[in-house]
């Protein structure tokens, strides 16, 4: 497969201290790659390093062969924080992330994307609700929508289910991985949950604790997909491994 991602020899340092050491990695064309690892690890660094918010120190991070120097249409990005502007309605955010990403779509062509997303959410109802007339969940759901109309090559999720419960969570984790399915686009996500991480990725790159954390393994998940209610047989082993190299590390 061709690599879409490529973080070569990178390190990042603050003054004196190198909170990542040496890392690479690449990621191929229609992956889902987790980054797994405590707090202080480093991951929502090279998330932002991808992103283009953030630089390293030395080494350089490329999409699709090109250096990256700043954010960009094919890279789409949801937090943790759903990042939504409150005085502006679903339908609004959305259509905003729309103009700003991709400014050659008529008015008509934002609507008929930002209903369609809606409707992929499960939103249609709420398109008219402000950040503060929904929930947590159905916040997510429309920083979800945001990326997904703006059909960036590549997603980038930072913690993205963190803040919600756990049926919320399970909830999203099955709709984000129905939209993945449909057209494969690339995902890196940052998470420091185990079993978030096995049932969504197709890699797992388990980093170290900071201050100079890397890369310490880099997983395959050859667990058949759908993998919610995967036998213990299935999955034991590998939550096992994963939990040893978090706790030993």
């Amino acid at each position: 497969m061709t690599s879409t991602i490529s973080v070569e020899n990178i390190t990042k340092s603050y003054g004196e201290t190198r909170v990542i050491g040496p890392t690479s990695l690449d990621v191929a064309e229609g992956e889902f790659v987790s980054l797994l690892g405590p707090s202080g690890s480093g991951k929502s660094t090279i998330l932002n390093m991808i992103a283009g918010l953030a630089f390293p120190s030395t080494g350089t991070v490329s999409a699709f062969g090109t250096e990256i120097t700043g954010p960009g249409p094919e890279r789409g990005l949801v937090f943790q924080d759903h990042a939504l502007l409150p005085w502006k309605t679903a339908r609004d955010n959305i259509d905003f992330g729309l103009l700003s990403a991709h400014p050659e779509l008529s008015a008509e062509e934002r609507a008929t994307r930002t209903d369609n997303v809606l409707g992929k959410v499960g939103l249609s109802h709420a398109a008219d609700r402000r950040p503060a007339r929904l929930s947590g969940g159905m916040q997510q759901r429309v920083g979800l929508a945001r990326a997904f109309a703006i059909d960036s090559k590549i997603l980038l999720l930072d913690e993205p289910f963190g803040a919600l419960d756990a049926l919320t969570r399970r909830e999203l984790q099955n709709l984000l991985l129905e939209i993945w399915e449909t057209n494969r686009r690339t995902v890196v996500m940052v998470t420091h949950d185990v079993e978030e991480a096995i049932l969504l990725s197709d890699r797992i790159l388990v980093m170290s604790p900071g201050p100079d954390a890397t890369i310490i393994e880099d997983l395959k998940v050859d667990i058949r997909r759908p993998r919610h209610g995967a036998a213990e047989s299935d999955t034991g082993e590998m939550r096992r491994h994963l939990l040893g190299l978090l706790e030993h590390s």
